[in-house]
């Protein structure tokens, strides 16, 4: 519980820091975002680790290929939505829009060989 308090405070202060920095110096509050966001990650290393423990133990609990599928897919949509999010904080809307639009497509092209796993499937109970 100390360890959330913690990270909020600390989250807290960075966010009105940089609602500050924005006005006057957007660079900077762009910085101090991605500062936060490394000092809130290995902060978080310890609990982390716990996490990927329990995707690996359930990893090897489930179907190969789907669980895989799962995992690119949840990993692309992070990756994307952060780069959106950092776009959109530097001003470029349109490019942090065309970060967004190539996750979902490449989330779509990822999860295309279950997609089509289970239409085969249902095919075959179909027919």
């Amino acid at each position: 519980m100390n360890a959330a308090l913690t990270v909020v405070g600390m989250l807290a202060a960075v966010a009105i820091l940089n609602v500050l920095l924005q006005k006057y110096s957007p660079g900077y509050a762009l910085l101090l975002s991605l500062a936060a966001a490394l000092c809130l990650l290995l902060r978080l290393g310890a609990a982390m680790q716990s996490v990927v423990q329990g995707v690996a133990l359930l990893g090897q609990r489930t179907d190969g290929q789907a669980f895989s599928c799962l995992v690119r897919s949840a990993g692309i949509l992070l990756v994307t939505d952060y780069a959106r999010t950092l776009c959109e904080e530097a001003g470029a809307d349109s490019l942090g829009w065309c970060a967004g639009l190539a996750g979902r497509c490449l989330v779509l092209a990822a999860a295309f060989p279950l997609l089509e796993d289970v239409c085969r499937r249902l095919w075959g109970l179909a027919g």
